[in-house]
């Protein structure tokens, strides 16, 4: 306030005392104490929420990552394969590979698996002999169980009516177990 106001104001009265303005300090310097009291709870509480919620995304993230690495079953199995070591003729029924697992975790259940052979840009389809209808080779088994491709058992696959193989050729070989491709020889020189 200026001079010329106090004075103006005086004259009507209307002139704040020194007393209500001291008044008015104080009331101002008591407010600000209770301002500087009410903002500490409010930032702890903002804080204790925002930590909270930090740690709830980081444990989201670290369960779900931790989830989703679980291999599925039979993904550790690692099969080995080879040339079967029979005479290839231009017949229809030709013993090409036999494989074996060279480290298996647990049996393979046949109806969850799937074996291709590739030559060149051909693909055939195996099936074991119980459900070899319209397939290319077969797969023979060895083992106990019809189900079940099983630890120890070694498997051959053979033409089943389409000659893959009149001489020396390159297969590929793909096995997937429940839609997971399984490690193993992946190439063979069938002669």
């Amino acid at each position: 306030m200026t001079a010329d106001t106090l004075i103006s104001m005086r004259g009507m009265g209307e002139c704040p005392s020194f007393e209500s303005g001291q008044k008015d300090k104080n009331m101002n310097t008591n407010m600000e104490k209770k301002n500087d009291e009410a903002v500490s709870p409010v930032i702890a509480t903002i804080l204790m929420v925002a930590i909270t919620v930090v740690l709830a995304g980081v444990l989201y993230v670290w369960a779900n990552s931790l989830a989703s690495d679980q291999p599925e079953a039979g993904s550790l199995n690692n099969f080995g394969a080879e040339d079967a070591s029979a005479f290839l003729s231009g017949e229809t029924d030709d013993t090409m590979i036999r494989m074996s697992w060279t480290y298996a975790d647990e049996n393979l259940n046949w109806a969850f698996l799937s074996f291709k052979l590739e030559k060149g840009d051909e693909v055939f389809t195996c099936e074991i002999a119980t459900n070899a209808d319209g397939a290319d080779c077969l797969i023979q088994q060895t083992g106990d169980s019809d189900t079940q491709w099983e630890s120890d058992e070694i498997v051959y696959i053979k033409e089943n009516g389409a000659d893959l193989c009149t001489s020396s050729c390159d297969l590929t070989i793909t096995i997937q177990y429940n839609g997971q491709v399984l490690s193993g020889t992946n190439s063979v020189t069938v002669a």
